[in-house]
C-alpha cells in the first residue's frame, strides 16, 4: 500500500505531466520560436516520477528530492522577480510554494520513507 503523502506526490507530478503534455502539444502545433526542450524537459522528469513514485522505485524518490529542489530553486528565483517589480504580496504566496517543496524534500529524507522505498524492507512488512 502506498502511503497517502507519497499518492499526493504521485498526483501533484501527474498534474505537472499533463500541463507539460499540454504545453507540448500546443508548441508543436502551432508556429512559435519557442524551444520546446524546457516542456520536453519538464514532461520527461513529471512523466518519470509519476510512474516511479507508486512503485516505489529507490531512483524516484532521489528525482523527486532533486525536481523539488529545482521547483524550490524556480519559485524562489519567481518571488524575487516579483518582489524586483513592485509586487511583494504575489511574491510572499510564490515563497510559501517554496516552502511546501521544502517540506516535501524533508518528508523524502526521513529514514522512514527511505526504508520504505527499499524493496527488501517492503517485502518483509507484507509477510
Amino acid at each position: 500500500m502506498i502511503p497517502v503523502p507519497i499518492a499526493l506526490l504521485t498526483l501533484f507530478y501527474g498534474a505537472m505531466a499533463a500541463l507539460s503534455a499540454a504545453t507540448v502539444w500546443k508548441m508543436f502545433f502551432d508556429v512559435t520560436d519557442r524551444s520546446m526542450l524546457l516542456p520536453l524537459g519538464w514532461l520527461a522528469l513529471s512523466a518519470s516520477l509519476m510512474c516511479g513514485l507508486p512503485l516505489l522505485k529507490p531512483w524516484a524518490r532521489k528525482l523527486a528530492v532533486a525536481a523539488s529542489l529545482l521547483m524550490m530553486v524556480f519559485t524562489l528565483s519567481l518571488a524575487t522577480l516579483l518582489v524586483m517589480r513592485g509586487q511583494p504580496s504575489v511574491a510572499i504566496i510564490a515563497t510559501c510554494g517554496a516552502g511546501v517543496h521544502g517540506v516535501v524534500i524533508r518528508y523524502l529524507q526521513r529514514p522512514m520513507v527511505k526504508a520504505y522505498f527499499q524493496s527488501d524492507i517492503r517485502y518483509q512488512s507484507e509477510l
